[in-house]
């Protein structure tokens, strides 16, 4: 369920994400209304680029946040949670053992 949770979520954050071709389009188009130069080009694109990155790993965090409010909420239980109690069982299977 929480793999299924996040997995929604960072598909929303996939179609947030500017990627290097819609960057380029996107200065494209400035270049032809007038509202970029040409030689602008270049910084434009790798600025975008970089935004949208930038925003990327803020909504991730967010995102990574938000979910594990939600986990502890309503009390799942986490795979860390469960490897540390198979380790104590084995623990106690080598003391009994």
């Amino acid at each position: 369920m929480l793999d299924f949770i996040k997995k929604s979520l960072f598909m929303g954050l996939g179609a947030v994400m500017v990627t290097y071709e819609k960057a380029e389009q996107l200065v494209d188009e400035l270049i032809k209304r007038g509202e970029l130069a040409i030689d602008d080009r270049s910084d434009a694109i790798k600025d975008l680029v970089k935004k949208a990155e930038e925003q990327e790993k803020i909504l991730s965090d967010k995102i990574n946040t938000e979910v594990s409010k939600v986990i502890d909420k309503i009390g799942i239980t986490t795979k860390k949670e469960l490897e540390r109690l198979e380790e104590k069982i084995d623990e106690l299977k080598k003391k009994i053992g």
